[in-house]
């Protein structure tokens, strides 16, 4: 048997994403009395399964409904709108290689750069199909399909100076422990209705290896008068420089190792290890903590701080 550790740097995943397919019913831990947790043979396999389908950029939410059925209509439909969507994407970053060029081989030569945008007015008007293949290329159309070999459109952003209230667990399921206390804080006081109001969660301390008991903290932003009843407690945060991306909660665990990698590539940027990395609530509240919502429709962004090299 191996335990957590050791099958997250055997198959270079995170500790959060075995933890996320265990919750969703794809995945089993034995839990011996000292807390520790490990991967018996069956399901070690199970676990190169799901990485081989992630490396076939097969979207985590088709995974779990081939894992939950032994029905293989199931794999083979997943499967096939997996490729479907594959052949769509081929298809338009084709017709946009096509008119790319064809505007390459415009611009030679030409002086202007109105004329340029005058072509492609004139392009435009003359082939609504080509018009209709550059329009296709819209992220938001693309449906549950989420590259897992880079990253598009990673923000740079300033974290202002907040109060906040904020809360700890530390257990085998801190994350959880946590949550029961602190909701209801936020709910029973209303803040999540109140002006400027941001939800913040990160692992403290990590899991690590050979330490079954992690920790698990939550922040919401209230007011500088705001009194906090124990044993929550109220602290100022300095803010800071971040960069940021957005997820859902079942991919939280690869996007924040993609979000990692991009920092440590950047020519402009580099992680700042002084600053606490945040998970922060991007949607509704009460939306975000329903147990009626799928974790594939629960919407995060992660916070990296990043500093200028």
């Amino acid at each position: 048997m191996l335990k957590i550790g050791e099958v997250a740097k055997k198959f270079n995943i995170s500790n959060r994403t075995l933890r996320y397919w265990e919750e969703v019913g794809i995945l089993e831990s034995l839990r011996m009395e000292n807390g520790y947790r490990f991967y018996d043979n069956e399901n070690a396999n199970r676990i190169k399964q799901i990485v081989m389908l992630r490396r076939l950029k097969i979207p985590i939410a088709d995974i779990e409904k081939i894992f939950m059925t032994d029905d293989l209509n199931v794999t083979y439909n997943a499967l096939n709108s997996h490729v479907e969507n594959l052949k769509r994407d081929t298809a338009e970053y084709n017709s946009l290689i096509v008119l790319i060029e064809e505007l390459m081989r415009f611009i030679n030569g030409k002086k202007s750069l109105n004329s340029v945008f005058s072509y492609l007015e004139a392009k435009e008007t003359t082939s609504e199909l080509e018009c209709e293949e550059m329009s296709k290329i819209e992220l938001s159309k693309r449906g549950n399909i989420m590259s897992i070999e880079k990253l598009c459109n990673v923000r740079i952003v300033k974290l202002p100076s907040m109060t906040i209230a904020l809360y700890r667990a530390e257990s085998s399921t801190p994350e959880d422990d946590c949550s029961k206390v602190f909701n209801q804080f936020v709910l029973k006081n209303n803040l999540h209705k109140r002006d400027g109001f941001r939800f913040f969660g990160f692992n403290n301390p990590s899991p690590s290896e050979g330490n079954p008991v992690y920790g698990y903290e939550m922040w919401v932003t209230i007011p500088g008068d705001f009194k906090v009843p124990q044993p929550l407690m109220k602290k100022q945060f300095d803010g800071g420089l971040y960069a940021s991306i957005s997820t859902q909660m079942n991919e939280i665990g690869e996007r924040w190792k993609l979000l990692y990698d991009w920092c440590k590539n950047n020519d402009k940027y580099d992680v700042d290890f002084s600053f606490q990395w945040l998970e922060e609530c991007s949607m509704d509240f009460e939306t975000f903590i329903s147990d009626n919502v799928k974790d594939g429709d629960k919407q995060l962004d992660l916070l990296e701080p990043i500093r200028l090299k």
